[in-house]
């Protein structure tokens, strides 16, 4: 298995794409309202359904609590500061794929308050590795780690109470773990949060707040949210209108192969050679 963050791979890029020649401001003028009308209409139940689902496939792992792997494990554990011999056992079974045998001094670590080995903890429960797939018991184990200000296991309780897996579904507390987490730097809560601000689930509808958690995931080189950046300028919801920034973070984001982003370049594309 393994620990799935964005549908857009993060491969080395040749070159910046920023570094790309932009096409000049001028030769835009005449085609803002036109490439804005064109883009909406041609994209609007691809990229509207972008900022109104969820579950939307662009991003769709970006709603998928972690998975687990046997180097994710053995790594998280080892930064808990496990006794030496006590680690051996842990890692022995996990690189055999024995989750059995880790499951109990996995329990016995959390219970005795290592945030990791809780978030790891709730990480099997909701796998079903070693012992039954329980969700409940994943929230229990996430909550006590998330308290701790673990930033992973805050972003994985947003994922349950937007999608109501082992709790009720609760965009406002959604709401809230993801912006812990957001405020720490994870892109994936801080693209999720801004899609509650654009959706006005679980808070106010904002499109400047939209923005704002945008571009930092932008920022940090979510493809996703760069492209939702980029159709925020063409648009001019949330920013000021401004297609040179549009194809400058669409460019960032096809990059990295991200396919909405590469469609939206190609339309600008064949407007500006017509």
């Amino acid at each position: 298995m393994c620990r799935l963050r964005k549908s857009a791979n993060k491969t080395a890029r040749k070159g910046r794409a920023s570094d790309k020649p932009l096409l000049g401001l001028s030769s835009f003028a005449g085609l803002v309202l036109t490439v804005a009308y064109l883009l909406t209409a041609a994209t609007t139940h691809a990229s509207l359904a972008f900022t109104h689902d969820l579950t939307a496939p662009a991003h769709e792992t970006a709603l998928t609590a972690r998975q687990i792997s046997v180097d994710n494990l053995t790594t998280d554990i080892r930064s808990t500061g496990l006794s030496a011999h006590r680690f051996r056992e842990v890692e022995a079974a996990l690189e055999q794929e024995q989750y059995d045998q880790a499951a109990l001094p996995l329990q016995l670590l959390a219970r005795q308050g290592h945030q990791n080995a809780q978030f790891l903890l709730g990480l099997v429960y909701s796998n079903g590795l070693g012992v039954g797939s329980d969700p409940t018991q994943a929230i229990h184990w996430y909550e006590l780690a998330a308290k701790q200000g673990h930033i992973d296991a805050q972003y994985n309780l947003g994922v349950a109470y937007s999608t109501g897996k082992g709790v009720n579904a609760d965009n406002l507390k959604a709401a809230d773990w993801w912006r812990k987490a957001a405020i720490q730097g994870n892109t994936d809560a801080q693209f999720n949060l801004g899609l509650l601000y654009a959706q006005g689930q679980g808070v106010v509808r904002n499109m400047m707040e939209a923005a704002r958690w945008w571009f930092q995931a932008a920022s940090h080189g979510d493809a996703a949210a760069q492209y939702a950046l980029g159709l925020m300028y063409v648009r001019g919801e949330g920013v000021s209108q401004d297609l040179n920034e549009a194809v400058k973070w669409w460019y960032l984001a096809a990059s990295q192969g991200f396919e909405r982003a590469q469609d939206a370049l190609q339309m600008l594309q064949t407007l500006t050679t017509e």
